[in-house]
């Protein structure tokens, strides 16, 4: 599977209507195309500098082809967040996280509900492999040590920049390379993790320093409840 997040900050001017609609439609995606995935959306509660955050998956890059070609993103995804559309409602990344993604075998990341906190790494690109596993080991770990936290997935960023056209990688490492997403029941629990007493919590807190061979050079955390499409009616 490919999980995917696309963030988006919404610029200072831009009208409350069509924003809500690109919630919407981010939301209901997978009405529309049936490729996506546990499409949910929320509102950023970090300091990141980014507001709506939308959370999908798809089972194989050719699903994510026929999405990126469907008559929906085209007609209504676009129109919100292109650079040339006139009825664009967001700004500019600047954070390096506008798309961001990592494979996986299964769903593991599924929650009902909840809050969901993605924790971006930049690891040194020289780190040994043995290193790299180590940290993909611990993390997924902690929930066994800490209960607050009901999903703990890592994976390496294989979206934005370290996107490849199915033959040929895209040159230069991504400005995260890899992507640490938690699920969380509700935002005490979130409080819990961060603020207690496990190793991890503790690491987080102390920013990263010297943790694990000292491969992660730079973090950043994005949280939010998530907003699920409606159940249908018809």
């Amino acid at each position: 599977m490919l999980r995917r997040f696309e963030t988006y900050a919404v610029a200072a001017d831009a009208p409350a209507d069509p924003v809500r609609r690109l919630e919407e439609a981010c939301r209901d995606c997978g009405r529309h195309i049936p490729e996506v995935l546990d499409s949910a959306v929320g509102w950023n509660l970090s300091g990141a500098p980014v507001h709506l955050v939308w959370e999908h998956a798809f089972e194989s890059p050719e699903a994510y082809r026929r999405y990126m070609v469907h008559p929906f993103h085209a007609t209504v995804l676009d129109r919100y967040i292109l650079p040339d559309s006139p009825e664009r409602v967001v700004a500019d990344d600047t954070m390096g996280a506008g798309l961001v993604g990592y494979r996986c075998e299964e769903p593991v990341f599924r929650i009902d509900g909840g809050v969901r906190r993605l924790v971006l790494l930049r690891l040194d690109t020289a780190a040994a492999r043995r290193d790299v596993a180590q940290l993909h080991e611990a993390l997924v770990a902690v929930p066994a040590r800490v209960p607050e936290m009901a999903v703990s997935v890592v994976g390496a960023n294989t979206m934005g920049p370290a996107w490849f056209d199915g033959v040929t990688p895209i040159t230069g490492p991504p400005r995260w390379t890899h992507v640490w997403e938690q699920g969380f029941a509700s935002l005490a629990d979130l409080d819990a993790y961060r603020h207690g007493s496990s190793p991890l919590a503790a690491v987080e807190r102390a920013g990263w320093r010297g943790w694990a061979g000292g491969i992660v050079r730079r973090a950043a955390e994005i949280h939010y409840e998530r907003m699920t499409p409606e159940p249908r009616r018809d």
